[in-house]
């Protein structure tokens, strides 16, 4: 993008939000999303083969695109694909990715899919050394939003990973992130079953039917190190928030 193209479109995008205009809006924002993917096509290719998504299920949501904030992303996009045309480590690439996933769910977004190239993909052995974790845990991390390609080969792991998820902020926006897509991509149905089955692990794993029972000594400090107490603990809340949900519209003949 020219500097010329580059202030042209600046203003484009104040005009549009002086005058409130939606049409102008929904333009610029599906302008923005189109050239931003581009680039990153462009600039990125010994990472990405491709990012997809159904234009035919992207559906604006009015209140997000017409708010401050999208007008924010918006003219925060266009300084950042200025700045891609320089070197972006492993690191800064993966904070792209992420931010662009988050923007394109709050448009109104269903799904976006990102290819990688098998070269920046990682083997799950390697990467598990490379964070001084085994694979147990890695596959813990997985369950919890770490990125994990399904694919035939077994370079699975995108480079970024490695560097997202020691990063406090976006670890916590890839967990965000990956719960969110869960949510939209599964009835509660689907999701009280989902939980049932990982507090049955915990408790085939520790014995005992509650969290609360199987850390029936720690406290305080202690629990800080107990990763598990608070998953179990969040998983028991989410299956009576489920329950209720799925019983409740049942009883109610929803």
């Amino acid at each position: 993008m020219s500097l010329a193209v580059y202030e042209e479109t600046e203003k484009e995008i104040d005009l549009a939000y002086k005058e409130l205009n939606k049409t102008k809006i929904e333009k610029e924002t599906s302008y923005i999303l189109s050239q931003l993917i581009m680039v990153m096509m462009g600039t990125f290719k010994d990472r990405l083969k491709s990012i997809t998504f159904d234009t035919h299920d992207l559906y604006f949501d009015e209140v997000f695109i017409t708010s401050n904030k999208n007008k924010t992303a918006l003219l925060n996009w266009l300084k950042r694909m200025i700045g891609m045309y320089h070197p972006i480590d492993d690191h800064e690439f993966g904070k792209l990715k992420v931010d662009l996933e988050e923007w394109y769910y709050q448009i109104g977004g269903r799904d976006i899919v990102f290819e990688y190239r098998d070269t920046y993909l990682l083997k799950p052995k390697e990467t598990a050394e490379i964070l001084g974790v085994s694979t147990v845990t890695l596959n813990k991390y997985v369950k919890r939003g770490f990125e994990y390609i399904p694919n035939s080969s077994q370079n699975r792991i995108p480079k970024h990973m490695i560097y997202l998820w020691k990063d406090p902020v976006y670890a916590i926006k890839v967990q965000m992130l990956f719960q969110e897509k869960k949510l939209r991509n599964q009835t509660p149905e689907e999701r009280l079953k989902e939980v049932i089955k990982e507090l049955l692990e915990f408790q085939m794993k520790y014995g005992a039917e509650f969290h609360k029972d199987a850390f029936p000594e720690l406290d305080g400090d202690e629990i800080n190190a107990i990763a598990d107490y608070y998953e179990w603990e969040d998983l028991e809340e989410e299956y009576l928030e489920l329950k209720q949900k799925v019983y409740g519209e049942r009883k109610n003949g929803k």
